[in-house]
């Protein structure tokens, strides 16, 4: 005897076959459907059948099976259940974004590690600038330098191509 509903066979399979002859009714078949209906898997059903105690007869198992399946119609299906969780999550992450603090603009916020960190035992960590290097003065000009000729000689752009030109001598120092 086949089942008069589609998702019988995949509730009811594992179950013996004298369980599944007295569950082929049409109240079982529609209380599967409406069930199916509700966001209820047929996976799922067959879980909830299949971990209920065995009883004495046959026929008392359909009976525990059917009330079962008759409570289930009055409780939310667990895709239901996750799509209530799935929005009461987005609401309460909105709210929390709609309620996070606002961060404090840069100068309030200096203004006020100043203030803590005066209230902190122990000496004050001073931060000190990286020193600017400057370059050298070019030893024709007194120009900002750009070439290295030896350790106390230094010579800007203009000047290498004026010594370049011939335009411009300079005189070798003797060291004594």
């Amino acid at each position: 005897m086949t089942p008069t509903s589609p998702h019988a066979a995949e509730v009811f399979g594992q179950l013996r076959l004298a369980v599944s002859r007295e569950l082929d009714t049409a109240e079982v078949s529609a209380l599967l459907d409406d069930l199916i209906g509700r966001g209820w898997r047929p996976w799922q059903l067959r879980h909830r059948v299949g971990i209920l105690p065995t009883q004495a007869s046959s026929l008392q198992d359909a009976e525990v099976i059917t009330a079962l399946l008759r409570q289930l119609l009055e409780e939310p299906s667990p895709q239901a259940r996750y799509d209530e969780e799935k929005v009461r999550r987005r609401r309460e992450r909105a709210d929390a974004e709609r309620d996070a603090p606002v961060p404090a603009d840069p100068e309030h916020r200096d203004r006020w590690i100043a203030v803590i960190r005066t209230g902190l035992k122990g000496r004050p960590r001073v931060v000190t600038p990286a020193p600017m290097r400057v370059r050298p003065d070019c030893a024709l000009c007194q120009g900002e330098s750009d070439f290295f000729v030896r350790r106390d000689v230094h010579l800007c752009a203009r000047c290498v191509d004026l010594l370049a030109a011939g335009a411009v001598t300079a005189e070798r120092e003797t060291g004594s």
